[in-house]
């Protein structure tokens, strides 16, 4: 019998379930864990200049990463931050600010 040495990964985290939902975004591409300079970007939709950054947490608290946020800013992205624990318990909403700040950025341009 063969022993497992780390637990299997869930398939149903928060992180797949988001990422499936943005892929059925038509006309849009997003990116799952892409790099950026130094950082790792949890979903970053590059035409568009949009960065989504599941943050642990609660709302009104500070993120740690001024630096990543400057530098991401700086490079003309505009950065969505949603709460972990928010978006876990309402994905459909989480999804609903996604698409208003994409409609708000513009829409995607034809291919």
């Amino acid at each position: 019998m063969i022993t497992r040495k780390r637990p299997l990964r869930s398939r149903n985290t928060l992180e797949n379930r988001l990422w499936a939902r943005l892929r059925l975004l038509e006309g849009y591409r997003f990116r799952r864990k892409s790099p950026f300079k130094t950082f790792t970007l949890d979903f970053v939709e590059h035409d568009m200049g949009l960065v989504v950054l599941l943050e642990d947490g609660e709302p009104g608290r500070r993120s740690g990463a001024i630096v990543r946020d400057r530098l991401l800013s700086e490079a003309g992205y505009v950065i969505l931050r949603l709460w972990r624990r928010e978006a876990e318990r309402d994905l459909h909403s989480a999804i609903h600010r996604i698409r208003q700040v994409l409609d708000d950025l513009g829409a995607p341009d034809s291919v």
